[in-house]
Formats: C-alpha cells, sequence, structure tokens
C-alpha cells in the first residue's frame, strides 16, 4: 500500500487534513515525508495530517499510550485541534465529547480496538470506507478515495436536484460520511455502530414563540458564546459579513471587550439578474461605526476565479458545488497568526427555519409527504441515461434518511439541517480553512439547538429569531443595511464586470471536450445530441444548462480526481490522470484557455 504524501501536501497546501488507517491490510509506503505533514506509522495503525505553521502541531497525537486523531474542538471540555498535551486527557475517554464540532478517531494497541466518534450533529466533517479488513477515515474524502472507485449515482441525482449528496452518502459508492452523533467500535474483522445522540429526543417544536422565548434564545446564545470563548487558540477573527447573525457575533464581542480582528470577504450576491457587492459594501460600514476597523479581502478576479474553483473542486468538489468565492478568504487567513474563528453555520436552520415549501409545517404526516416529493423529483432523472436510480428508488432512500428524525414538526427541520446545512452549507470553513485556526460554531451548540427546537418552526418564520434578537437585545447594530434588507436603490456590479465572472462560469463547466465527451455515457439519446450540438451551438445550452453544467461538473470532479492510496485495487481500465495540482488551473492543457 503506497502513500502519496508528496501529492498530499501540495494538493492540501495551506488546509487542514487527516487521513488515517486502522488495522490496514499491509504495511504502508510512505516515503519521506515532507515538513508540513505530521505521520504515525504502528503496525496496526497509521495516520497523516497537517501541521499547523510555526509550533508545527499536527492533528495526531499519543494520549494515555493510544494514538488519537483530533480534528474540530468540544466546547463544554474547552479542547481543540491543536490543544495542549495535558489538555488532550480530558478526551482520553470518548464518551467525554458532547458538544462541538469534531471527528475523533483513538486506536488503543493494547486493546486492540479503534473508537471512533463525531459531534452531535455531525458537522465535523468525517469520512470512511472500509477495504479488505482495513477501515480508513478522513476529514476529505477524496483523501480515501481509490482509482476504479464507481460513482453512487444516487448521490449524483441527488447533487444535480440539490445541490448535496443524500444523506450519509458520497460521491462514490464505497466512501460514506460518517453518521451524525454516532460512535464505532473497530476490532479486528468486526465493526460496532450505536448512535451515542438520539435525534428523538430533541425537542418536538411545539411552542409558539411569545416575549420569554427570546430572552430563551438569547440566554441559551451568550452561553454558547461564552464556552467558545474560553478555548484557548490565540486571536479572535470574525469574518463579518452583513448579515444577522455575524452581526450578532460582533456586538457580543465588544459588548464583552474581546480583542477580535474583523474580515470581510467580497463577494458578489445574484438577485434578480444582477450581481451586488453586498458584504464588502456594507459590513466595513457598519465596523466603522463602532470604531472597528474591516479589512476586506476582495474577490478573486475573474482571471484568477478559474484557479479558485479547480481548488475548491479538488477539495469539496464531492460534496458541493459551492463556495469557489471563499478561497480569496483562505488565503488571507492562511497568512494569520492561529485563531478563534467565529462562523454562523446552522443560525438559519435553530434559529429561523430551513425549507421554504408552500403548505410546509402543517402537521408532520404532510411535512414528510412534501419533503417525498419535493427532493425526489424525477425532472432530471427524465434526461438522463437508464443507468440512474428510478425515482422509486430515490424515495426509497430518501424515506430512511427521513425516517431517523422523530416524526413531528422539526423533521423537516432536522432534514434540511442534516441535508443541505451539513453537505451543502457547512464545506466553504468546515473543509477548506488553514491549519493552526479553529473555527468554532456557536449556533450549532447543543444546548443552543435544545432552546430554539422547541419552539414551532412556522412562528420561526413569522419572527426569525436571529433578527429578532438582533434588535431587541442589540439595538444599536440592527438599523443597518446589509445582505437581509438591502436599500431599493443599491447600484449593481456593472454589466461587464458580470459578464467577465459569468464567462469563467462558462468556459470552466463546458471547456474541456473530453469531459462533455465522457458526460454523453449518462445521458439519454436526445440530450446527447443536445450536448453535442452545444458544442458548435452554444446557445443550445441554455434549453438544458440546469441538466448539463452540474452534469458536467461532477464528470470533470470524477475524472481530475487525485489518488493518494494505491491499494492495489484498481479496475484495469481505471483512470489515473487527471491528478491537477489545486494551486493552477492549467486551463491550456484542459483546452479551457
Amino acid at each position: 500500500m503506497k502513500i502519496d504524501l508528496d501529492l498530499m501536501s501540495r494538493q492540501f497546501a495551506d488546509v487542514e487534513f487527516f487521513l488515517a488507517c486502522v488495522f490496514p491490510g499491509s504495511a504502508p509506503e510512505f516515503g519521506a515525508a515532507p515538513a508540513s505533514l505530521a505521520v504515525v506509522d504502528t503496525p496496526q495503525f497509521w495516520a497523516v495530517s497537517s501541521r499547523a505553521p510555526g509550533s508545527g502541531a499536527g492533528l495526531v497525537h499519543e494520549v494515555a499510550g493510544s494514538q488519537l486523531v483530533f480534528r474540530g474542538y468540544e466546547a463544554a471540555l474547552g479542547v481543540h485541534s491543536y490543544s495542549k498535551s495535558a489538555d488532550l486527557d480530558r478526551i482520553a475517554a470518548p464518551e467525554a465529547l458532547e458538544n462541538g464540532a469534531f471527528a475523533y478517531l483513538k486506536f488503543d494497541p493494547q486493546l486492540q480496538q479503534a473508537t471512533v466518534r463525531n459531534d452531535a450533529f455531525g458537522f465535523g466533517p468525517l469520512y470512511c470506507r472500509q477495504q479488505d479488513g482495513a477501515w480508513f477515515f478522513a476529514s476529505h474524502p477524496a483523501l480515501i478515495h481509490f482509482a476504479g472507485d464507481a460513482p453512487d449515482l444516487v448521490s449524483w441525482v441527488s447533487l444535480m436536484q440539490s445541490g448535496y449528496p443524500m444523506a450519509d452518502r458520497s460521491f462514490y459508492r464505497d466512501i460514506s460520511r460518517f453518521r451524525a452523533g454516532a460512535q464505532m467500535t473497530i476490532r479486528r474483522g468486526q465493526a460496532d455502530t450505536v448512535r451515542w445522540f438520539d435525534f428523538a429526543q430533541l425537542p418536538p417544536g411545539e411552542q409558539m414563540i411569545d416575549d420569554e422565548a427570546f430572552r430563551v434564545v438569547e440566554d441559551a446564545y451568550m452561553a454558547a458564546m461564552e464556552r467558545c470563548l474560553k478555548l484557548d487558540v490565540g486571536d479572535v477573527t470574525l469574518p463579518f459579513s452583513s448579515g444577522y447573525d455575524s452581526r450578532r457575533f460582533f456586538a457580543t464581542l465588544l459588548r464583552k471587550a474581546v480583542p477580535f480582528k474583523a474580515v470581510t470577504c467580497q463577494t458578489y450576491h445574484r438577485k434578480n439578474g444582477r450581481d451586488y457587492d453586498i458584504d464588502a459594501f456594507f459590513a466595513p460600514k457598519i465596523a466603522s461605526a463602532f470604531g472597528v476597523e474591516c479589512e476586506t479581502v476582495r474577490a478573486a478576479t475573474p482571471a484568477a476565479a478559474e484557479a479558485d474553483a479547480v481548488r475548491r473542486q479538488a477539495l469539496i468538489g464531492t460534496e458541493s458545488f459551492m463556495h469557489g468565492w471563499a478561497m480569496p478568504l483562505m488565503r488571507w487567513l492562511a497568512k494569520r497568526p492561529p485563531s478563534l474563528v467565529f462562523d454562523g453555520l446552522a443560525g438559519d436552520t435553530f434559529g429561523n427555519s430551513g425549507y421554504e415549501i408552500d403548505g410546509l409545517h402543517e402537521t408532520p404526516q404532510k411535512d414528510a409527504e412534501l419533503l417525498l416529493t419535493r427532493l425526489t423529483r424525477p425532472f432530471a432523472l427524465r434526461h438522463l441515461a437508464g443507468m440512474f436510480p428510478t425515482v422509486e428508488t430515490l424515495r426509497q432512500h430518501y424515506g430512511r434518511f427521513l425516517a431517523q428524525f422523530a416524526p413531528n414538526m422539526n423533521q423537516a427541520e432536522m432534514a434540511f439541517l442534516e441535508a443541505r446545512t451539513r453537505r451543502c452549507i457547512s464545506p466553504w470553513i468546515t473543509m477548506m480553512h488553514p491549519p493552526g485556526h479553529v473555527v468554532v460554531f456557536p449556533y450549532c451548540d447543543v444546548e443552543f439547538a435544545l432552546a430554539t427546537l422547541r419552539y414551532h418552526p412556522a412562528e420561526k418564520y413569522r419572527y426569525f429569531f436571529q433578527k429578532e434578537c438582533l434588535r431587541r437585545f442589540y439595538p444599536e447594530f440592527y438599523e443597518f443595511h446589509g445582505s437581509r434588507n438591502m436599500p431599493p436603490d443599491l447600484t449593481p456590479l456593472d454589466e461587464k464586470s458580470s459578464r467577465a465572472y459569468d464567462q469563467v462560469e462558462e468556459r470552466y463547466a463546458y471547456g474541456d471536450a473530453g469531459v462533455a465527451r465522457a458526460a454523453l455515457t449518462y445521458l439519454s439519446l436526445p440530450n446527447r445530441l443536445l450536448l453535442l450540438g452545444s458544442r458548435l451551438v452554444p446557445a443550445l445550452r441554455r434549453h438544458r444548462d440546469w441538466l448539463f453544467r452540474p452534469l458536467l461538473l461532477l464528470v470533470r470532479t470524477q475524472r481530475e480526481a487525485p489518488v493518494f492510496i494505491d491499494a492495489g485495487t484498481a479496475a484495469p481500465d481505471a483512470r489515473r490522470s487527471g491528478a491537477i495540482a489545486m494551486t493552477e488551473a492549467q486551463a491550456a492543457k484542459r483546452g479551457m484557455a
């Protein structure tokens, strides 16, 4: 078993990651380890992780005679990815980890046993696969992709129609996302999984919102912030948008007199066919009103946007099509000292609500049927080849996913949280940030979730806790324009710049003739002809752009996926080509220049 550490160090330069194997089927061949990687190699367990610059700390530790991989944080215990060895003793017993966002893997050589655990809602990325008795775990699914892996076409359809893989499935059949709130015990030849966090014990969402509700939610929020602020990391960084979530963080840090660095990443929001520069326009003005300097990280130029898309795809191309805009922020963060980074993940789900579907939140039974109908629609399948699953099969898979949540008013909210929030929204900050920094999510705090989920989701749509709590408890921070209340006279980005960005996205999706040819296999005959014709008459794409664009991105991800582990399992005709360095676009080689 050969592990390509050199490729790993290049592909994951300035990105926090880990890869581990329990009970390897053969001795790994590592070669010389680059200085940017931490490597542990024992007969029954090996692991590789990034190192934090400066300290050289990795994500692999020895605790009480066991090998431990820990990424993320446990808020109640005050432990994070780069905690001191003495502090890591607090998580030697996995049962102690209950609140935070983390991935945990412990191998005990005396017991010849591994324990794997993730956080209650599964926000700490953790992927796994089994191969000939060996168990592989990683922070990114790309790390455990083998040559010749077959795609999971159920996930492909879900990605095309919803923007994220279905349930705990992955881009590939043999790779899965570790189940949220689960713990696995692995012995040689045996693996047992239990759910340590029971979704059925969450509140049913039946309580109406009154004045007291806002105080309950605010108190839970403040307690979550206190737990996060006790983590001993270093500086505090606030990615400051103009939305209500980050304004609430901004206000809390100011009132608590916590020194922090505010930074806004410029990104363009498309509304009614026009692009608007919202956050970079409003956030610095809000910060300035309170005497806080807010640095602006400019969006990538059209000329650089393609390279950012390539890098984003190599990191999270199997999870989501989103988040290319975040790459300039990650480059900025990589140059900063280690910090505690605050992110508002799940604030809109717990504090507000999830899916916006007419008729939702009337009865649990109706909610379940509406979700099944809405999220397993046949519109894409009608245009794809017969190799794809049927609508009935999709409904069966989604029905099983939905069944893990109690059939109450919060069932749809939990489905949104575990699908879109966990798999589509979170990757930008959970899978792309540089080592050394610890990202915390106060709204993902278990106690905050318990406080907000007691209230009826339809009531949340009426009030929006994030907005109303800001208005009630931080009024001086409320009356500003921003992403949630844009002024009607805001000037959009000039049309020439918008067209330049559109052309980059068009070229990125359609510019590779090899990808287009490979995509034909997955299309029905009429759509094959239409895609072929669009090579000569690009205007033809508009008829099926909603179908062709995501499919081409999926095929491109498959073709360009690097292989870090040579496990000797590749099919004879498996492609090994296309492993590209994420630091350059290589547009000319792909015919995209």
